[in-house]
């Protein structure tokens, strides 16, 4: 027994050392498990930010652990179904709306927090003209031949070429914790001699978007998809180097205000007065657009000066210019939609795609006077998808100026286009086509003058 005190000592010395032992390996799996929750939000974290760019980051937020609830409103063009956005170089996205969009495709710029993709199409044409339409490469109201001119008994011929290929080049940032930055750049080969053009050169940040892209009135949702790449023929709007504020009201309202460049003054001089047509001043423009879960409808105003600079020696004259535009698209059930395009100004038969080129804004009269014409134009277009393979587009463009007398004789006074195409879907990216286009033309000297044209192609998308 007289071991007994020694025993007892020794078994609680050793339950001491048990009991330490066990609470440091508590300890030490408690760490290890705090340590791991610490990884895990931060692997949520880095999930959510990959899906800001390449996912839908609210699916993804409810497989996330509780602990990471992140503050998130950005929403996206949920509105218009995906299939139909296809091709984000239509409508420049800002704000909110660049945050929420898809960037499949994209990869890391590493090192930044920027990511990059290189896109654009290939595609070639194969095209019959029947009645000897001028321009060889796009069917235009202006190039068909009227009574009265050599050109109206051309022959018909065949054409191809591949000069609509084009590329770009779009980098973003995109995390919803930061401004969202995106600069994008793309051309084609639309020219003579195949040389490359720019299309679009701009910077966004965050809702202001500064560069070359497509005007604040070029409402490009409101136009079905043609083979043809005069396709927007009576559609108002055009690119230019411009300024513009984008921002989101709601889910619903979106607004748009910009300053641009007026690329054509369109002032045609009959008498051949001293001087030359100048920009004073930059054009002012604004839009409305209001969505709705089966469409959408865009209203948008401009105004700008148009001068004549006489140089010291000829007259100096300026006139107004003004227009409203007014468009929209409706879905009809799931694949079907209907689209118009409405415009009417004064002074602005420029802008309408149709009339670009043929100093259609104003006349200077033989007073050093400037007499500005009215202009309208209309653009209607349905498109049906007739299985997951095959869709037709057909839709009918009319412009119309009321010409001054004092303008010259053969100009372009109004006229109308109508098209119908068939496309196939070979896959996601690539697609064939054949389309038949017919059109008007009539002059100031009531000349008149038809046209036709089929056109099949071939497109590769990437």
């Amino acid at each position: 027994m007289k071991h007994k005190p020694l025993r007892l000592f020794f078994f609680l010395v050793a339950c001491l050392l048990a009991t330490t032992a066990n609470a440091q390996e508590i300890d030490s799996l408690k760490n290890e498990i705090d340590y791991l929750k610490q990884k895990l939000n931060k692997l949520d974290e880095l999930v959510l930010r990959l899906t800001d760019h390449e996912g839908d980051s609210v699916a993804v937020q409810q497989n996330l652990s509780p602990k990471f609830v992140p503050d998130s409103t950005a929403k996206g063009l949920e509105q218009i179904p995906k299939q139909d956005l296809r091709d984000q170089n239509i409508v420049p996205l800002s704000g909110s709306d660049l945050v929420a969009s898809e960037y499949l495709g994209s990869w890391p710029m590493f090192g930044t927090k920027f990511r990059m993709k290189i896109g654009g199409k290939v595609k070639t044409d194969f095209l019959y003209d029947i009645t000897g339409t001028n321009d060889r490469t796009q069917f235009l109201l202006s190039t068909i031949p009227v009574e009265g001119t050599p050109e109206h008994g051309n022959s018909g011929y065949f054409n191809a070429f591949a000069k609509e290929t084009r590329f770009n080049i779009d980098i973003r940032r995109v995390a919803q914790t930061s401004v969202p930055l995106r600069v994008f750049i793309e051309g084609d080969f639309w020219t003579s001699g195949n040389q490359f053009r720019l299309r679009h050169a701009y910077l966004t940040v965050g809702n202001f978007t500064i560069g070359q892209t497509w005007t604040t009135v070029s409402f490009l949702e409101t136009i079905t998809i043609f083979i043809d790449f005069a396709a927007g023929d009576a559609l108002y709007g055009g690119r230019t180097a411009q300024i513009r504020y984008d921002h989101k009201i709601n889910d619903n309202w979106k607004f748009a205000v910009g300053l641009e460049m007026l690329d054509f003054m369109g002032i045609e001089n009959p008498n051949n007065l001293h001087g030359e047509a100048s920009l004073g001043l930059p054009l002012l423009a604004g839009r409305l657009g209001y969505y709705w879960s089966s469409g959408l409808a865009l209203l948008g105003a401009q105004v700008a000066q148009l001068r004549w600079d006489g140089g010291g020696i000829g007259p100096d004259a300026t006139a107004l210019q003004a227009s409203m535009v007014f468009g929209g698209r409706q879905y009809i059930g799931k694949e079907d939609f209907i689209t118009w395009n409405i415009s009417y100004g004064k002074g602005s038969g420029e802008n309408i795609m149709a009339f670009a080129g043929s100093q259609a804004n104003a006349v200077l009269n033989e007073e050093g006077k400037l007499e500005t014409m009215p202009a309208f134009a209309f653009v209607a277009g349905y498109m049906h998808r007739w299985n997951e393979q095959f869709e037709s587009n057909i839709g009918y463009a009319y412009g119309w100026l009321q010409t001054p007398v004092s303008r010259a004789d053969y100009a372009l006074a109004q006229g109308g286009i109508g098209h119908v195409n068939l496309f196939y879907k070979l896959s996601n990216e690539a697609s064939t086509g054949i389309e038949y286009m017919w059109g008007t033309q009539k002059t100031t000297n009531d000349a008149l003058g038809r046209g036709s044209r089929v056109q099949f192609m071939v497109k590769f998308e990437f």
